[in-house]
């Protein structure tokens, strides 16, 4: 069997289940992410901590990519949410709301989910398990597929679509141009850090002073 047959089920089984459970996306997408990097870890062996340490003493051929497409992320979220909305006023997007409840458990699981789990299943599967090189139609073909089924797990409408896609572009652009999946990893979990870490203390911050 394909190795890959079994993550594409799981995301079809996980975007079923945030059509007919909006209320429970938090549940969701944690088991969801943490699924996939528990499948990429132990059984198709897609991350490696020994590559990563390695990766991070390298200041030239690692950090400087990561911080280009750390930028890239940031152009990329700014055209999605200061851009494209005025063009299409009054158009739903389709993005798979995340709801929890501003307690402190649900909270760290948001937390935990969006700036770890997300990111490091997001690489692992849609980039390097994916994208396949070699021919330049194979390469073509697994990177609009990549765009595609990333996208699908946080959005429903073609709008959501679009705009996600647009989002997983800049880290699939230094996946092909480097053909180093930390490189990409290490600017996603950076820029959902960036993104995240306000809203999360901010949170926990209410919390505590009630």
């Amino acid at each position: 069997m394909n190795p890959l047959y079994i993550p594409l089920l799981w995301e079809l089984l996980f975007i079923l289940a945030t059509i007919f459970l909006p209320r429970q996306t938090l549940y969701l997408f944690f088991v969801f992410y943490l699924g996939l990097l528990y499948y990429f870890y132990f059984f198709y062996k897609q991350f490696s901590f020994r590559k990563l340490y390695k990766n991070l003493k390298r200041v030239v051929i690692f950090w400087i990519p990561v911080v280009l497409t750390f930028i890239g992320l940031y152009v990329a979220n700014y055209i999605k949410v200061m851009i494209l909305p005025q063009f299409f006023m009054g158009t739903r997007d389709g993005t798979v709301q995340i709801i929890y409840h501003n307690e402190l458990l649900p909270t760290l699981m948001y937390a935990l989910m969006m700036i770890v789990l997300k990111p490091v299943a997001e690489e692992l599967f849609f980039r390097k398990a994916i994208i396949k090189f070699g021919s330049r139609k194979k390469v073509i073909i697994s990177v609009v597929l990549s765009l595609l089924l990333c996208a699908l797990s946080r959005a429903h409408g073609a709008l959501g679509i679009a705009e996600w896609m647009l989002m997983a572009l800049p880290v699939t652009i230094a996946y092909l141009a480097t053909k180093n999946i930390y490189i990409s990893l290490m600017a996603h979990v950076l820029f959902e850090f960036y993104d995240n870490i306000y809203s999360v203390l901010y949170t926990i911050a209410r919390i505590f002073n009630r």
